[in-house]
This record gives C-alpha cells, sequence and structure tokens, in this order.
C-alpha cells in the first residue's frame, strides 16, 4: 500500500512538473511571437527652409538684399527596434541665408550654410504594427543634440571662405504613409537650433523612407 502511495505521489510531482514546464514553454514561445523585428531605416529628403534669427547685415553694405529661403538635404539613418523609442544619427545640408550688395562700388556677396551631426531620438504617438492604418502610428515626433558645421563664403575682390562648429540642437515632427512593404513617403517639419552661433531654421521636407534591414 505504501509502495503503491509512494508511486501515486511520485506521479503527481512528474505530472506537475510535466505541467509546469509547457506552460512555461508555451509562455516563453508568446513571448517570442511577441517579439517585432528590429529595423534599420534609412530617410533621405529635401525641401524648403527659412531663417528664423534676425540677419546681421552690414551698415556699409548699399543696395543690400537678404535671401533667408534655402533648398536643405538631409539624411537619417535609425534604429527601430521593438519598443517606442528609435535612436539613429542625421546629416545634411542647409542654406542658412544669403546677402549681397555693394561695398564702396563693389559688389558684395554673404553665402552662410550649415552641415548638420545629430544625435536623434524619435517616438511614434502609438504602437507602430499592422496594417499601419491608424493616423496616429503614422506620427511621430524627433528631437536630438550634436554639432553644426557653420560655413561662410564671402565674395568680395577675391573670395574668403570661413568655417565654426556651434553645437545645438533640433526638433521634428513627422508623417509617414507606407507606399510598400519597404518604402514610405514622409512630410515632415523641423527646426534646428544652432544655439552657440545663434543661428535657426525652420525646415519643410519631403522624404523617402527605407527600410533597409530587419532581423
Amino acid at each position: 500500500m505504501r509502495t503503491f502511495i509512494r508511486s501515486v505521489g511520485w506521479m503527481g510531482v512528474f505530472l506537475g512538473v510535466s505541467f509546469l514546464a509547457k506552460a512555461q514553454l508555451q509562455a516563453d514561445s508568446a513571448a517570442v511571437r511577441k517579439r517585432d523585428p528590429y529595423t534599420l531605416v534609412i530617410t533621405t529628403g529635401g525641401g524648403l527652409s527659412y531663417y528664423a534669427t534676425q540677419l546681421g547685415v552690414p551698415a556699409s553694405l548699399e543696395q543690400a538684399r537678404a535671401i533667408r529661403f534655402g533648398l536643405p538635404g538631409s539624411l537619417r539613418v535609425m534604429w527601430h527596434p521593438d519598443h517606442r523609442l528609435r535612436v539613429g544619427l542625421e546629416t545634411g545640408w542647409t542654406t542658412l541665408y544669403s546677402y549681397r550688395g555693394r561695398v564702396a562700388g563693389e559688389r558684395a556677396q554673404v553665402y552662410v550654410s550649415a552641415v548638420p551631426i545629430l544625435l536623434e531620438f524619435s517616438m511614434p504617438l502609438a504602437w507602430v504594427s499592422g496594417t499601419e492604418r491608424s493616423l496616429a502610428r503614422r506620427l511621430s515626433l524627433t528631437a536630438g543634440a550634436g554639432v553644426y558645421l557653420i560655413n561662410s563664403r564671402l565674395n568680395f575682390a577675391g573670395r574668403v571662405d570661413d568655417g565654426t562648429a556651434s553645437t545645438g540642437w533640433m526638433a521634428a515632427g513627422t508623417y509617414t504613409y507606407p507606399v510598400g512593404r519597404r518604402f514610405r513617403i514622409a512630410g515632415e517639419v523641423k527646426w534646428f537650433d544652432a544655439v552657440a552661433s545663434g543661428d535657426a531654421v525652420f525646415i519643410a521636407q519631403l522624404q523617402l523612407v527605407w527600410r533597409a534591414f530587419s532581423w
């Protein structure tokens, strides 16, 4: 009788362990199934920029004409993990401003541009998955900080080029529309602010988004 009870007890332990192991395996499998793929996303774009701070046009410049608009281009590489926060780098080129006129009867022109090198973090307004039909899933916010390489060119009795580096930050809002499994079209508005040099520019861009690699 004791042997029979012991056998039943061991069988119960075995069945209990088997049940727990099966439950854990199912939980692990469910956790694996819930993991979304990691994706490397490359975005390139172009558009229109507007220099939004005061222009320091010299008083000695006659017939002065200032231009605040430019044609910027950008390149962004972002890592999209299986959660909301994304991280990446952005660079490119944008016109800040230019002005021209005459000094002592001679033509003079100043042209200033910037190359951003920024570490950025982005987050969608909702969890991005599935068919991306939700408006909130297509909207995202991006912010970052880094360095702006400011380049200036003076054309007056010859050509003089100068450059400086300025720390700064950026902020952007993006709407992304899927056009295929790997490609999206996006519209983005963003603010570049080179704090140290006192330059800031507002940019509106049309972008091509390529989901280059997934794993």
